[in-house]
């Protein structure tokens, strides 16, 4: 059965952990949040634009650290309530509080003034001392502890949508059931049948509902890519999703016009357990970077158009890459580097290694890399690793309790700057998941950000990266590329660094 004129159907390629903004972690989750939910800033369709969303407009002090956000006039939740800057105020805080364990707090807790305090002790005192204030129904006052000149950005972004106390508060985990989710996006939530579909419908509601051209939209959490594109030649796809297509049959697709590929700004990396033994030893981890040879990888085993890499944030318009990094061009050079490192930390030749396990999700193209890795490793150091496999909810559980060895990991930026990704291995950081702190990257990362010369700031950010990739805590691999099928009468779909869908600004020929 084909999608009706006024619906868009798509691949969202597995099943969100959950739809609570505060508390989710992965891309996803957020490719429905960011439906249903919107904050002060919005995205453009092309993700890196900056736009007004609830917010009408905002104004910054004079020192970069006051932000005054106005929000649109008679704001409504989508059961029509009214929607004020005390939403917001109460929204700020719960991220925050140690309470909702959210991964993402630290983007607040570390940049508004009072925010470490509150995090550390969450007192009512300390919580009152947060500078998030509700000025009015319509003003919202954040004033930071320093200027971050990234600030809009992580405003437009997840964890800085609204909730609605009454209902979180009365349903508690439940509340972001069908039945009981209020939200203030362009779209509401409708219905949700877990591993089967996600519906979600126009919000009357919406401020701009007017421009809002789609009546309706499904998510179905295909993991299979195969079956993704299947479905999409029986027309029963719009999209086949983000990476929506198998990737060793991207260059037999590539002169299908309905099928396109493009830039991502997401990189493919590996996590290290520091914690655990031999991996808490800096040359076995140098090791097993060294003997992986990526460019045979993305030639060989991805083949989706990738870009081999040992350095681990991908190069955007503007960006200047001049990052130390352990891999050299010559592989062998490498493999003989690397055979010292392990030799050194008491395993010639692989011998005393213990066994570990490679943790990776349910997906075609992690497995065939791991394969990939699990071979190279072998072959080049001796060392036996195991492959194990978990379905998404799972596969986040345990890299969150640093219940692995080695574990697959991507990450998509959430703003287009460096900071995106270097901060996530912050020693503080929720989504670090490796175990790895570093007294000096922690260090270099703040004063980058308290930089405002564009030059100086994107120098100490390369250092600070400097210092991950010797560490390496992680094994950067490879730079995605975005590629799926797209229904030519699917209309204001753009191409975007993050291949996520923005419901609002999408509508089909005929509908």
């Amino acid at each position: 059965m084909q999608s009706r004129p006024d619906e868009f159907v798509f691949n969202n390629s597995a099943e969100p952990e959950t739809l609570d903004p505060h508390r989710l972690s992965g891309s996803y989750d957020s490719n429905i949040t960011n439906q249903i939910f919107e904050g002060l800033m919005s995205r453009g369709a092309d993700w890196a634009t900056v736009v007004p969303g609830q917010a009408e407009t905002y104004s910054v002090s004079a020192d970069g650290k006051t932000y005054t956000f106005r929000l649109r006039p008679q704001l409504k939740w989508s059961d029509g309530s009214p929607l004020t800057a005390k939403d917001f105020e109460y929204s700020f805080l719960r991220l925050m509080d140690p309470a909702t364990a959210s991964t993402y707090a630290y983007w607040f807790t570390d940049t508004v003034e009072g925010g470490q305090a509150f995090a550390k002790n969450p007192t009512a005192e300390n919580r009152a001392h947060v500078k998030v204030r509700a000025i009015d129904d319509r003003t919202l006052s954040i004033t930071l502890s320093k200027p971050v000149p990234y600030f809009l950005q992580l405003v437009a972004e997840t964890p800085a949508f609204p909730v609605k106390r009454e209902v979180v508060e009365k349903f508690k985990d439940a509340w972001i059931r069908p039945e009981n989710i209020v939200s203030n996006g362009p779209f509401r939530l409708a219905e949700w049948k877990v591993n089967d579909r996600i519906v979600m419908e126009k919000n009357p509601h919406y401020f701009a509902a007017q421009k809002v051209k789609l009546s309706r939209a499904v998510a179905l959490p295909i993991s299979d890519k195969q079956t993704a594109v299947n479905l999409f030649r029986q027309g029963r796809l719009d999209w086949s999703g983000p990476q929506g297509a198998p990737g060793s049959l991207v260059a037999a697709y590539r002169s299908d016009p309905q099928f396109r590929v493009h830039p991502a700004f997401i990189t493919y990396f590996y996590r290290l357990n520091v914690t655990r033994p031999p991996l808490n030893d800096v040359r076995v981890r140098q090791a097993l970077t060294l003997a992986i040879n990526r460019q045979e990888l993305v030639e060989k085993v991805t083949r989706g158009g990738e870009l081999a890499t040992s350095v681990y944030v991908p190069p955007k318009i503007g960006d200047s890459k001049s990052v130390e990094t352990l891999v050299g061009i010559d592989h062998k050079q490498n493999v003989a580097r690397a055979k010292q490192l392990l030799a050194e930390a008491g395993f010639p030749n692989g011998k005393g290694f213990p066994a570990m396990e490679l943790l990776y999700n349910s997906d075609e193209t992690h497995k065939r890399v791991a394969l990939a890795i699990q071979q190279m490793w072998k072959k080049e150091l001796g060392v036996d690793i195991r492959l194990f496999n978990q379905e998404w909810k799972v596969y986040l559980q345990k890299q969150q309790m640093l219940d692995f060895s080695v574990s697959r990991a991507g990450w998509a930026g959430d703003y287009p700057d460096a900071a995106t990704f270097l901060e996530i291995f912050l020693s503080d950081s929720g989504n670090n998941q490796t175990g790895w702190k570093n007294a000096e990257y922690d260090r270099l990362f703040a004063a980058a950000n308290k930089q405002m010369n564009v030059k100086a700031r994107n120098e100490m950010m390369a250092q600070a990266e400097s210092i991950l990739l010797r560490e390496a805590p992680i094994v950067p691999l490879f730079f995605y590329t975005n590629f799926g099928f797209l229904r030519p009468e699917v209309l204001g779909f753009e191409p975007n660094l993050i291949d996520r869908p923005f419901l609002k600004y999408i509508s089909k020929q005929g509908g």
